[in-house]
């Protein structure tokens, strides 16, 4: 190594033989007069490196030190999501979000900065996005860029704000029109929960028969929302069946099977059985799943139930989402007076209540056969299976459908008669009939399970089953009496 000094050039050498052992990052080498480097001392002494623990924190994916590609970024933060067990639809819309960003930005994660975050939100806003959608981004970058990285890229976001909407709500006669256009048994049972309990879609779907605290008159919701177990209302409409089929089925099997006896019901198929009752009893507001819920809760609260009892059946953890009922509410039906008319007396009577397990009760009769004709491209035969006549009718029906190309049959259709004069019509659940609604085309399919085929079964099945038990009753008098002994 050279070395300038007075416009003379000197080498300086180092021997690592002949060095002391030197502070850590000291300059080995020779002075001009070829003696060794000394270290120095007192103030000038060599001082040891200041460490900052914060620096070290165990961060999952340390952004400052690492250069991770984002499919690799994406993996690790969803892997540590999954260790610290959130929600799986959490962890999905998460993935959704952070990956969806990561390719608008197109460049590594540890790049990101503030300025990058606003304008990819910018940019969802002005694509059209709602409040609640730019919210899920907001919480996954801050979840995955401020708790998991320490970076704070969302200091200073605050959550959009949201319109505030009254959700639908269905008046008790509707609600009565609902389940009584369910057409099968699994499908009544499966909207009246919803309606008497209260309960998520997610939550009913999951029901075994071991919930059932029949003693208590209480239905056991386990991991409800947010992880939490909770009781509710049983319906006693519903206590007679749930007692029989606890003891023939087992605490352990579900209440809503799918084709699987080991799995339950998606929330999926669930939300379809909604829709297809809805379109049956002929409703004109966009009623689902959730809106059973809603009503369930204004019911209540017109009812004059506590809003207390009411948020811990909803399993509520804030009052203020459940006073959002008191805005559903009618003020004629919860028991509001005027203060003029309670100084005058001239308060009216309330109108007449129906209870809940009345109005259950009267779900399962039928609603009155419409006028509708099925469609002359389809050809629809009504048979008669097999008809009893021990007092009251029961029967069992199949229906031929003969288009040009193929020809089905629809079968377990049963007709009951509960009292004189008033008949049941149970249909199975519509995966039964999947195997045979294959065979016809897509156009064909829509129009067998339109609301119209339907009220055609309610007319004609009845029908059909009075005519059979008319013809056996003339046959077993045309026969007489045995010949006595």
């Amino acid at each position: 190594m050279l070395a300038h000094s007075g416009g003379h050039t000197h080498t300086i050498t180092s021997t690592n033989a002949l060095q002391p052992n030197y502070p850590r990052g000291f300059w080995r080498g020779r002075y001009l007069d070829e003696t060794l480097h000394r270290p120095a001392r007192g103030r000038f002494a060599p001082r040891r490196r200041v460490e900052d623990r914060l620096d070290a924190q165990p961060w999952v994916v340390d952004l400052d030190r690492e250069k991770p590609s984002a499919a690799d970024f994406v993996r690790r933060v969803v892997r540590e999501m999954r260790i610290r067990f959130y929600q799986a639809r959490s962890v999905t819309s998460y993935r959704h979000a952070l990956s969806g960003f990561l390719r608008w930005f197109g460049a590594a994660p540890s790049e990101v900065t503030r300025e990058d975050v606003r304008d990819y939100l910018e940019l969802l806003v002005d694509g059209g996005a709602s409040a609640s959608w730019v919210s899920v981004h907001i919480s996954a970058m801050r979840t995955v860029f401020d708790k998991m990285c320490g970076r704070s890229i969302t200091l200073g976001l605050s959550t959009p704000r949201k319109a505030t909407r009254l959700p639908v709500v269905l008046t008790p006669k509707e609600v009565v029109r609902l389940l009584s256009g369910a057409p099968s048994l699994r499908d009544k049972l499966l909207l009246g929960l919803m309606y008497a309990t209260g309960a998520r879609v997610s939550e009913i779907v999951r029901l075994r028969w071991g919930d059932f605290d029949l003693e208590r008159s209480v239905l056991r919701i386990w991991q409800g929302k947010g992880r939490k177990d909770r009781d509710v209302l049983l319906p006693e409409s519903f206590r007679a069946l749930a007692e029989a089929l606890t003891k023939l089925r087992g605490p352990h099997g579900y209440v809503f099977e799918s084709e699987h006896a080991s799995r339950h019901l998606s929330p999926r198929t669930a939300q379809r059985v909604m829709a297809r009752c809805v379109a049956i009893a002929g409703l004109t507001k966009p009623a689902t799943c959730h809106t059973l819920r809603h009503s369930f809760a204004t019911h209540l609260l017109e009812n004059g139930t506590d809003i207390r009892f009411i948020q811990r059946l909803l399993g509520h953890q804030r009052l203020e989402t459940t006073t959002l009922y008191t805005k559903l509410a009618q003020p004629s039906k919860a028991r509001v007076i005027s203060p003029l008319d309670a100084l005058t007396g001239a308060a009216p009577p309330g109108p007449p209540r129906q209870p809940l397990a009345e109005s259950l009760a009267l779900a399962l009769a039928p609603p009155p056969a419409g006028a509708l004709m099925a469609k002359k491209s389809l050809r629809i035969v009504v048979q008669i299976d097999s008809c009893t006549t021990g007092g009251l009718l029961e029967a069992k029906a199949s229906v031929s459908i003969k288009t040009p190309d193929h020809a089905i049959t629809l079968t377990s259709i049963q007709l009951r008669e509960p009292r004189p004069g008033w008949f049941s019509l149970e249909l199975p659940p519509a995966e039964a009939w999947e195997p045979a609604l294959r065979w016809l085309t897509p156009a064909e399919r829509d129009r067998v399970l339109d609301p119209a085929f339907y009220e055609l079964l309610q007319r004609e099945v009845p029908r059909r089953a009075m005519q059979a038990a008319q013809r056996r009753s003339g046959l077993l008098a045309a026969i007489g009496p045995g010949p006595s002994s």
